[in-house]
């Protein structure tokens, strides 16, 4: 049962993450540098892609599944800590309110991965 939850939940954090910059890159001009958006896209690409597939992989009990997926939401973690920092420092309360449930669910969900058998 944990190991659907947390499933589910990688799979939608990794697709919101992929949408959200998706509509990011369509809608809104882009402030920092080329490198520096360069390596930032490639790391929330890439760790959104690890949580979809572990996630997904996750979900036939695949035996690198849980590792995986631990290295995805870990990534989550990281971000959604940087992320508040962006927001914080612009006085963006309901961004900040939005990380600290996203770090609350994430954290869980490693929990709930190493807890699992």
């Amino acid at each position: 049962m944990n190991r659907r939850i947390v499933g589910c939940y990688s799979i939608f954090v990794g697709i919101s993450v992929i949408s959200m910059w998706t509509i990011i890159l369509l809608k809104q001009e882009i402030s920092e540098g080329r490198i520096e958006m360069f390596y930032h896209l490639f790391s929330e690409f890439l760790m959104a892609v690890l949580c979809v597939i572990s996630g997904i992989l996750l979900f036939f009990n695949h035996k690198i599944a849980k590792l995986l997926n631990i290295l995805g939401l870990g990534m989550v973690i990281y971000s959604v800590l940087n992320a508040a920092g962006y927001y914080g420092e612009r006085e963006n309360v309901p961004m900040l309110v939005m990380f600290a449930i996203l770090f609350l669910f994430t954290t869980s969900a490693v929990f709930l991965n190493l807890k699992s058998k």
